[in-house]
């Protein structure tokens, strides 16, 4: 279904592109044929690929194949490159010396993540990812010949240092694997949009379960495997993050905040919220809410007074 297919803002005659994202928002599943790779520069992602969650931390890169279906759950105060592009970048190098492999296998049958590298590849990776997005953002005369150099180095140290995947992997567009990503993830999808539309209001889980025709044990079975912690654990992650969000943005009473955030109570916020974070929601406020602010009323007013 198109609603999981996604078609990157590429150039056909430079199919590539980078951008950095926060973590403050969902990301809803979805799929595209160009390769995505994740480098997190700050804090923690939690993120799944297919029917895997997968937590990175700070410094950590990630591959995400073509066709793999892909979403990340809110993650606040991290933030990541990604770069994503198409294998027509590489279209003159295509199967070069004799080789009867395509580039396609070479992406396929790598280690996806930089943890299972040894450290020096990992930091080279690294450093071409920076020097690419550095390249992209600043757009100096010929930078797009010089990321197109830093992509055929990638793929060298790909071929040559990083290592091959344990676990022997589908071809990717398979059709079938395709039906059945899609058909997990539009189930996600309907989850992650209740709760985005009722999340103020008493959730069950029983609720949920009823909502997408399911048996709470089968809907609590297919939710953990799928994203990795249990649906009460992501509603409350979810609402937090809501709440973090108002306290970042606005100057409320914490009983509104709980209200707009779907807390039942104020003392259920304040509890939860400390337990999570480790201080109240009132410290929170006054701590980033009046720093921010005062920031930015020292950068709006003119220079020297």
């Amino acid at each position: 279904m198109n609603i999981y297919l996604e078609f990157p803002d590429v150039d056909k005659h430079f199919p590539f592109r980078s951008f950095i994202c926060g973590g403050d928002e969902l990301c809803y599943p979805h799929w595209h044929k160009e390769i995505e790779i994740i480098y997190v520069t700050k804090g923690n992602l939690n993120l799944g690929i297919n029917d895997t969650p997968i937590r990175m931390e700070q410094g950590e890169v990630q591959f995400i194949n073509g066709g793999d279906v892909h979403y990340f759950l809110a993650s606040p105060e991290s933030e990541r490159v990604v770069i994503q592009f198409d294998l027509n970048l590489f279209q003159e190098a295509a199967a070069p010396g004799g080789t009867d492999y395509s580039l396609r296998d070479i992406f396929t049958a790598m280690e996806y993540s930089s943890s299972d590298w040894p450290e020096a590849v990992s930091a080279k990776v690294i450093g071409l990812i920076e020097s690419i997005y550095g390249e992209d953002t600043h757009r100096r005369e010929g930078y797009a010949y010089l990321i197109k150099a830093r992509m055929f180095e990638l793929l060298t140290v790909i071929m040559r240092e990083i290592p091959q995947s344990r676990v022997k992997r589908l071809p990717k567009f398979s059709e079938d694997t395709l039906t059945q990503s899609r058909e997990t993830l539009e189930r996600l999808e309907r989850i992650f949009a209740y709760v985005e539309q009722h999340y103020r209001e008493a959730i069950t889980l029983n609720e949920v379960a009823r909502y997408m025709g399911f048996s709470p044990y089968y809907f609590t079975k297919l939710f953990k495997r799928n994203t990795g912690m249990t649906f009460v654990a992501f509603l409350n992650e979810y609402r937090l993050n809501k709440a973090k969000w108002i306290l970042l943005n606005e100057d409320l009473p914490m009983s509104a905040v709980a209200e707009a955030a779907g807390f039942g109570s104020v003392k259920t916020f304040h509890h939860y919220f400390k337990g999570a974070t480790g201080i109240s929601p009132l410290r929170y406020h006054k701590t980033i809410f009046r720093n921010n602010r005062a920031r930015l009323q020292e950068e709006s007013s003119p220079a020297g007074l």
